[in-house]
């Protein structure tokens, strides 16, 4: 495994969830939406998705031997954020 180029990916898939968490939340206060869950749920999930991708990055550059097991852990904490945001959404 490359770790530098996983490193990047990481980190832009860190940078570029962020963003889209900024647009969506930029989104909702311009045009003053009331908030519930069906509202918050998508924003917030791309939120955790950032803070997962930043933390998971860090441990790579700890021990870049560990990576494999590192991004296999990201992909599940991140399936299961998503699988929660989505129930928050649809249960509204």
């Amino acid at each position: 495994m490359d770790i530098e180029r996983i490193k990047h990916i990481m980190n832009s898939l860190m940078i570029l969830s962020f963003l889209i968490f900024g647009g969506l939340s930029a989104i909702i206060l311009i045009t003053d939406v009331r908030l519930n869950n069906a509202t918050v749920s998508l924003p917030f999930a791309f939120l955790f998705i950032s803070m997962i991708t930043f933390i998971i990055t860090g441990q790579i550059n700890d021990k870049p031997k560990l990576a494999q097991k590192y991004l296999r852990d990201w992909l599940i904490i991140c399936t299961i954020g998503i699988i929660i945001s989505s129930l928050a959404f649809t249960i509204y």
